[in-house]
């Protein structure tokens, strides 16, 4: 099998390509901010009627082990993701939670200081930041 040159094929690591991939990878490039998989799934339905919930997911799933998309934090209940092109270095997110505008933010926990006494080795930790963005607090309308 020749190699691909579609960019979205890349997006997937080693997993399976699917037309219905490379659309659910197009539709999360379209999307402005953070996103659950049930919202990507609505604008991927809007775009493709053929593709269903159950493709989303598995999709977002090879998506995130591929570490194209990001797990960025959580709306409601569902996980955000997001396509964060940080990189590998250790990094987290800030979450406008008006827009779903995702920015790359330092690590604010200090290990060193987070070390318990009785003789706990941190081996990882989670920071989810959330607030507004710049347009959104300058808009006064707040956190609905």
């Amino acid at each position: 099998m020749p190699a691909s040159h579609d960019p979205a094929d890349a997006a997937f690591g080693s997993a399976r390509i699917s037309p219905q991939r490379r659309e659910i990878v197009s539709a999360v490039e379209a999307l402005t901010g953070a996103f659950t998989v049930e919202e990507l799934a609505r604008t991927t339905h809007a775009r493709d009627a053929s593709i269903g919930t159950a493709t989303v997911y598995r999709a977002v799933a090879a998506l995130e082990a591929s570490r194209w998309l990001e797990r960025v934090g959580e709306r409601d209940g569902s996980a955000l993701f997001a396509r964060c092109q940080a990189g590998a270095h250790h990094h987290h997110h800030v979450v406008c939670e008006r827009c779903g505008r995702v920015e790359v933010t330092q690590c604010p926990v200090e290990i060193a200081a987070a070390e318990n006494p009785d003789g706990f080795r941190i081996t990882r930790h989670e920071v989810t930041l959330y607030g507004l963005c710049p347009s959104c607090s300058a808009s006064g309308t707040g956190v609905s």
